[in-house]
């Protein structure tokens, strides 16, 4: 009975060191389980390959499944520990600064975002998320260029193109605002302060705005249509 004890554990104790040193399996389950689109899943099973045989390469994955759930905290937790490991995984880099990005910490996004750039020159994704992030930390022009340099590799990348587009105009207003600050009777002044009454609703008092401002300067851009607008609206 004795003997039988003893041969007993010491194939239990083989086994589980063969699976210690073995993850193949598991890895190969929890690639799979990604595939088939079942992320909880792999998420999962690249838990308990680390738990025993932690790398690099597995944390990196696992910070991919939980990305790609929104699980942004958990996600730059687990790119951490792959960095920690092997500072030169430039993927664990772009999606630590991304999900550093979503969870509003933007100079940490741009410190390891442009760890990636370093690493990977010339990646559009990285381009575009230290765009957006420049944008964030209200450095446009920085933010600006690289988002032009993306659109001129992919003119059809639209997560770019709205981005731009909507920094642009947010540019815009924000220097048309100074503007009517600083010169409110100016041309430019007058027709900011038009634009503000007509989208309150205020059409009577915008149009006397742009009236004023015409006269200033009749041949603005935009002034007379505005004109002609706000005047079928008030007859």
């Amino acid at each position: 009975m004795t003997i039988r004890l003893l041969f007993a554990g010491a194939f239990c104790a083989g086994l589980l060191c063969a699976q210690k040193l073995d993850p193949r399996v598991n890895l190969e389950d929890a690639q799979k389980a990604e595939q088939s689109g079942d992320l909880a899943r792999a998420e999962v099973i690249y838990e308990k390959v680390l738990t025993s045989n932690p790398s690099a390469e597995t944390y990196q994955r696992l910070g991919l499944v939980r990305h790609l759930q929104n699980k942004f905290p958990a996600a730059a937790t687990a790119f951490d520990k792959a960095l920690q490991l092997n500072p030169s995984l430039w993927t664990s880099h772009l999606f630590l600064g991304i999900d550093d990005y979503r969870m509003n910490r933007f100079a940490d996004a741009l410190a390891n975002l442009q760890s990636a750039e370093r690493m990977q020159s010339g990646q559009l994704e990285i381009g575009f998320w230290l765009g957006a992030t420049h944008l964030a930390l209200h450095q446009d022009w920085e933010g600006f260029a690289y988002l032009e340099t993306v659109l001129e590799k992919d003119p059809k990348n639209a997560d770019a193109l709205r981005l731009l587009a909507e920094s642009y105009a947010n540019q815009g207003t924000h220097l048309l605002n100074q503007v009517a600050e600083k010169y409110p009777d100016s041309a430019a002044g007058l027709q900011v302060q038009g634009r503000a009454l007509e989208f309150e609703g205020s059409y009577n008092a915008a149009l006397q705005y742009y009236r004023a401002a015409a006269i200033k300067d009749p041949k603005r851009p935009g002034i007379q249509e505005a004109i002609a607008r706000l005047a079928d609206r008030t007859q």
